[in-house]
C-alpha cells in the first residue's frame, strides 16, 4: 500500500516565518517598553530614598553645608546599586560618580535657599533620561508642601554633573523669585505648579538625553 507523504510549500514555510518575525518582533517591543517603565519608576524610589535621607540626617543642622556626592556616599545616604565599591584606599572624592537607573550621572549639590550664601537647600541631578521617562517623572506628584521639602524643579536638555552649572546655577537662589515657565516648576505657582501639565512636560523633555533637577529645602 502506497502512503501519498507532502511536506510544506514554500508559501507556507515563509508564512510561518513572518508569523514568527512578528511575534519576535511585538515581544521584543513589550520587553524594552517594560524595561523602559521598570527604570523611570527606579529613579523615582532612588530620588525618594536619597532627598528623604539627606532631610533626615540634616534635620537637627541649620543648613547643608558640606554636602556633596563623596559625603552623601561617606554618609551612607545612596542606595548601594546606585556606585560601584569604593576604591581600596576608601576615598569619597566629591565627584566621585553615582548613576540612576538609566546610566546617567547623579549630582548632589549644596545651593541657597532664602538668602546668599545661606545654604539652607540642596539639589539632586540626573540626565540621559528618555523623553518618555521623562514625561512621566515630570507628571508625576513629587509633593510640594512642607513636609516634601520640594522647592522646585527643571527638565530639560543637559547633565548631571559640572556641564549643567548653569542649571544648578538657576536653581541657587530665592525660589519665590524664580521665573517659573515651561521647563521650571514651582509648587503652587498658578501657571507652573507641580506636577508638570503633560502640555509643559512634553515642552520640557524634548529629547532622548533629558536632564532633571530636584531643589529640596
Amino acid at each position: 500500500m502506497r502512503v501519498n507523504e507532502q511536506g510544506r510549500s514554500m508559501i507556507e514555510m515563509l508564512g510561518v516565518l513572518a508569523i514568527v518575525g512578528v511575534l519576535s518582533v511585538g515581544g521584543i517591543a513589550g520587553y524594552s517598553k517594560a524595561m523602559n517603565k521598570f527604570k523611570t519608576n527606579k529613579v523615582g524610589d532612588q530620588i525618594q530614598m536619597i532627598s528623604t535621607n539627606i532631610r533626615t540626617l540634616f534635620s537637627s543642622q541649620r543648613t547643608y553645608a558640606g554636602l556633596n556626592n563623596g559625603m552623601a556616599l561617606q554618609a551612607g545616604l545612596i542606595p548601594g546599586e546606585m556606585y560601584q565599591a569604593v576604591s581600596s584606599g576608601g576615598a569619597y572624592d566629591s565627584d566621585y560618580t553615582i548613576t540612576n537607573a538609566f546610566g546617567g550621572g547623579v549630582a548632589i549639590n549644596v545651593v541657597d535657599q532664602s538668602t546668599a550664601n545661606d545654604d539652607m537647600a540642596f539639589t539632586i541631578a540626573v540626565d540621559q533620561i528618555p523623553q518618555s521617562a521623562c514625561v512621566s517623572i515630570a507628571t508625576t506628584d513629587w509633593g510640594g508642601d512642607a513636609g516634601s521639602g520640594l522647592a522646585a524643579m527643571w527638565i530639560g536638555e543637559g547633565v548631571a554633573g559640572s556641564a549643567s552649572g548653569g542649571t544648578l546655577n538657576a536653581l541657587d537662589g530665592v525660589t519665590s523669585t524664580l521665573a517659573a515657565g515651561t521647563n521650571l516648576h514651582i509648587p503652587g505657582d498658578t501657571d507652573h505648579g507641580l506636577p508638570f501639565s503633560i502640555i509643559d512636560a512634553n515642552g520640557a523633555c524634548a529629547n532622548n538625553l533629558n536632564g532633571v533637577v530636584w531643589k529640596y529645602f
